[in-house]
């Protein structure tokens, strides 16, 4: 349907412009018809531009010259087009790539400085005359950035927990159970995957009120987005515990990164003016090669080690499997979520 659509959009215009082209004395009788097809494409969401072969002259529509910031007729079209097609930030950039997509819907996006990015599919067609020779060639913007937004806003509803706004535990299973463990473009398989969770929530709950323990969740989230600053993968598995993986298989930094999180989670806790000190349990084990069920496992005991301590602190286990830190532990406190 989209293709017949297409098609009579494009005879029209090419019809349109052709017919002016050999009758210029009915320019201004024609040129209603021609303010009518501008008006008719814009409301379809459409930006045209055409190209007439012949007298080497591009014409967009108003809507297509503003959006950009290009006059409505370019003349010598062809001189510049070498230069245009290989320089994305050229301001013909976007013309040139629409009139050369021959083939299928070819996704654009356009982003200038100071405005909201903008999301296009494009086609183009060609019209010969009786001797097979290209006259015409017309291209089609059509705008999809509403249904590009929408589409983006129910992929992040599917992905995304909607109280702290880092991955969901679905979303974090399945990336956690295709990344962990695979090897990375440079070969290496190692990487940290850390478990924690609220120390004590169910009294957290008890004593500010559930929605003083939502803003101790949120508190946690933020504190795992500023100690790992966009590296890493980042989720919530349910309740309040929360995993997050980096690939680097370094003691050192695993060190740092559980002491950034306690700091940042009581400080994070104080600002949002939270009537008690806001503490974590922290297990985290180095993998070598373990696929996501092992590091889990491995993880989780150290998560149980932590707490054995005291709480309010964190147990590190080695990518040698950390036996002595198992073998305090009989049984597995629980199965993989």
């Amino acid at each position: 349907m989209e293709k017949f659509f297409y098609l009579i959009l494009a005879c029209l215009f090419a019809g349109l412009l052709f017919y002016i082209h050999r009758l210029r004395r009915q320019v201004c009788r024609l040129g209603k018809f021609t303010q009518f097809f501008y008006s008719a494409a814009s409301a379809l969401g459409l930006l045209t531009v055409g190209y007439e072969v012949g007298r080497d002259v591009a014409t967009l529509s108003p809507d297509c010259a503003r959006l950009f910031h290009l006059p409505e007729e370019l003349p010598d079209f062809s001189r510049g087009q070498e230069a245009a097609e290989a320089d994305a930030a050229h301001p013909l950039y976007p013309i040139y790539h629409c009139l050369g997509a021959f083939s299928a819907d070819t996704p654009y996006q356009y982003l200038r400085r100071g405005e909201a990015p903008r999301r296009f599919l494009m086609k183009s067609f060609v019209l010969k005359d009786e001797e097979g020779r290209p006259y015409y060639l017309l291209g089609v913007f059509r705008d999809i950035t509403q249904q590009a937004n929408e589409e983006a806003r129910l992929v992040a509803r599917a992905q995304f927990d909607g109280l702290t706004r880092i991955h969901n535990s679905g979303a974090t299973r399945s990336w956690m159970r295709e990344h962990i463990g695979r090897p990375r473009a440079d070969g290496t398989r190692g990487g940290m995957l850390f478990l924690l969770d609220v120390d004590h929530f169910k009294g957290v709950n008890d004593t500010i009120g559930h929605q003083g323990g939502d803003r101790a969740l949120i508190c946690v989230a933020n504190a795992l987005r500023q100690t790992f600053a966009g590296r890493g993968f980042l989720g919530r598995l349910g309740g309040d515990e929360f995993i997050a993986y980096l690939a680097a298989e370094d003691a050192a930094e695993a060190e740092t990164l559980a002491r950034a999180i306690h700091e940042n989670a009581r400080r994070l806790g104080k600002e949002a003016g939270l009537p008690l000190d806001l503490t974590v349990s922290i297990g985290c084990a180095l993998l070598a090669d373990e696929d996501y069920e092992a590091a889990y496992k491995k993880a989780d005991r150290a998560l149980y080690a932590a707490k054995e301590k005291g709480r309010n602190t964190h147990v590190i286990l080695p990518a040698d499997g950390g036996r002595e830190a198992a073998e305090q532990q009989e049984t597995e406190r629980r199965d993989t979520p």
